[in-house]
């Protein structure tokens, strides 16, 4: 049999917010002194208001000061930051169908435009999974904006870089978790895509192709910190759950952005190790009647059996 894959998106994805906005406001917090940068962060914003600049290099200018730092330090630093700050933001039910894939013997793979100087450090908690981000040059000498090796690893770039690594027939039998609309090449390209929480686009998207799509509910914000967050998603209510307006989506990353100010606290209460361990458990006792479940072969041209088999789903959103 084929090998079969599953490629997670990482920023609203598998994590809940954009993990180089939670980077910038733990750098400057440890950095205080450096937030004479975050003037060069504004500028970048009305530039690329004014479509002066694209994103991409918006990025790199959000990334400017991490040059200064000794590539030591900053592993330290990025080290701590992947420990103490992102950590906490998986989305668990997405977090939980990484695991369920592994433990099925799919290949894991986690494709990203974050910075893989972070990136890397998720090895912790994901062993297993393949981890590609944009990997950034920084200048040898001096002040300077980084350069990307190999482009932004957004969009197409994305399906480049899978074919450079090897993965270029990995399209039939592969899954693809994304919440964004650049992601629809990625969701082409694989045979069971899914839209996890998905942008109104990609929701639009969805529904003109027939994917299935993710939603949950958030945590309650005045519930007591013991409670249990929501472990699974239930296909039995497809009802769209999104985490506010979007409109206060972007205010809160504005925030995160312009005064590196915003929620400090673990967004949804997830524990990588503890889902690791709990995974180990399950593995014994599960992993066997999940393969005969699946029957380890997979009817090509069937996605909707194919996810209510594995997964429980047996349709998309209307």
């Amino acid at each position: 049999m084929s090998q079969v894959h599953a490629f997670f998106d990482f920023d609203d994805t598998l994590l809940s917010g954009d993990s180089i906005l939670f980077w910038l406001r733990y750098y400057y917090r440890r950095r205080p002194r450096r937030r004479v940068f975050q003037a060069a962060n504004w500028l970048g914003l009305v530039l690329f208001s004014l479509r002066i600049i694209d994103s991409h290099t918006l990025k790199r200018i959000f990334l400017m000061p991490m040059g200064l730092e000794d590539p030591e330090t900053l592993d330290r630093l990025a080290a701590d930051f992947v420990h103490e700050d992102l950590a906490a933001r998986f989305h668990i039910p997405v977090l939980q169908r990484l695991w369920t894939h592994h433990l099925l013997g799919h290949k894991v793979v986690i494709v990203s435009a974050s910075a893989t100087f972070y990136l890397r450090h998720l090895k912790t908690f994901l062993p297993m999974a393949d981890i590609q981000g944009s990997e950034m040059i920084w200048p040898r000498k001096g002040l300077g904006i980084p350069r990307y090796r190999d482009g932004n690893l957004r969009g197409e770039n994305k399906i480049a870089r899978l074919k450079a690594l090897g993965y270029a027939e990995a399209g039939p039998l592969s899954f693809a978790y994304s919440d964004h609309q650049h992601d629809r090449f990625l969701l082409h390209f694989s045979e069971f895509p899914i839209c996890t929480r998905p942008t109104p686009k990609l929701r639009r998207l969805a529904r003109e192709n027939g994917w299935p799509v993710m939603d949950w509910p958030d945590p309650d914000p005045v519930a007591s910190p013991s409670a249990a967050p929501p472990s699974a998603w239930d296909p039995a209510n497809p009802v769209p759950v999104r985490k506010g307006s979007d409109v206060a989506v972007k205010l809160r990353k504005l925030a995160l952005l312009v005064f590196s100010a915003g929620p400090g606290i673990p967004v949804t209460g997830s524990d990588p190790l503890r889902e690791a361990a709990a995974a180990r458990e399950y593995a014994p006792v599960h992993t066997r009647a999940l393969r005969e479940r699946v029957m380890l072969r997979y009817p090509t041209g069937k996605p909707e059996e194919i996810l209510r088999r594995i997964f429980g789903e047996s349709g998309t959103e209307r």
